[in-house]
């Protein structure tokens, strides 16, 4: 593809909407104008270069992608969606280590969709976020991966647990010596539940993230920034395809875990 037409393609919001329709399916103008909400005296200069570089045919009165248009368009979607995601908190993105991803889930990463970035707030500076905890108890599963130690997350993890929800949770070794020593009574419970696992990231040598949690209604995903240090923005999203991503996320984590037994 040369510059030109990677240029006509990305470029222009028109010609990118454009395309993306006849993805669907050959479509007449009126449909087109309809969907695109755009005046017809605007876009039909766009769909002519479209046309021009063959990746648009017009035939009695309906538009379609040519063979090579298909091609293109099945490729570009996922990178604009990419763009999206990136462009979305670009401060964001730059200044976090993504290295905790697996390679096959950052290029997937397309997958968050119509996220949102959550930050703490003066009021909750010190609490874990009242949005993501809400949307945790009223779950039926909880898959839930910490790396760095919040106070409040002893008694959050069993009070789930005792609602009946299935929980699996991993822990980063720091994190569950903490646990140990300091909410020993809490551990002992929560391992006691039938409806609760634990597990523990023994390895010391990887780069992981601070916090997933995924459920059958909300994905979200705390990462550290360049200096490794969580200053507890979220990534949060309600879309199906981000919580199956998440959940991959989550399970890449517990696959190289140790489960711990009630003794």
């Amino acid at each position: 593809m040369n510059p030109g037409l990677l240029d006509l393609i990305l470029f222009s919001e028109k010609r990118k909407d454009f395309l993306l329709f006849l993805k669907e399916g050959p479509k007449d103008i009126e449909e087109i104008l309809e969907r695109l909400q755009v005046p017809r005296t605007a876009l039909l200069p766009q769909i002519k270069k479209l046309k021009e570089e063959g990746l648009v045919i017009h035939e009695e009165g309906i538009y379609r992608l040519s063979a090579i248009g298909e091609i293109v368009v099945e490729k570009m979607q996922p990178l604009i969606e990419t763009l999206s995601v990136f462009e979305k908190d670009e401060e964001f993105w730059a200044n976090r280590k993504l290295a905790p991803i697996p390679p096959h889930l950052v290029n997937r990463i397309n997958e968050l969709g119509s996220y949102r970035l959550i930050e703490p707030d003066l009021s909750h500076t010190f609490d874990l976020n009242p949005e993501f905890i809400k949307n945790l108890s009223n779950s039926t599963y909880i898959y839930m991966f910490y790396s760095y130690f919040h106070p409040q997350l002893p008694a959050l993890i069993l009070n789930l647990a005792r609602k009946g929800i299935e929980i699996s949770l991993v822990l980063s070794e720091a994190v569950y010596l903490r646990l140990v020593e300091d909410f020993k009574e809490e551990g002992k419970e929560f391992l006691k539940i039938e409806n609760s696992s634990l597990y523990i990231l023994e390895k010391k040598e990887i780069e992981i993230p601070a916090l997933i949690a995924v459920s059958n209604g909300i994905m979200t995903i705390g990462l550290f920034n360049e200096n490794g240090r969580f200053d507890r923005q979220y990534v949060i999203s309600f879309e199906p395809q981000a919580i199956k991503w998440g959940q991959e996320f989550f399970e890449y984590y517990r696959d190289m875990s140790r489960e711990v037994k009630y003794r």
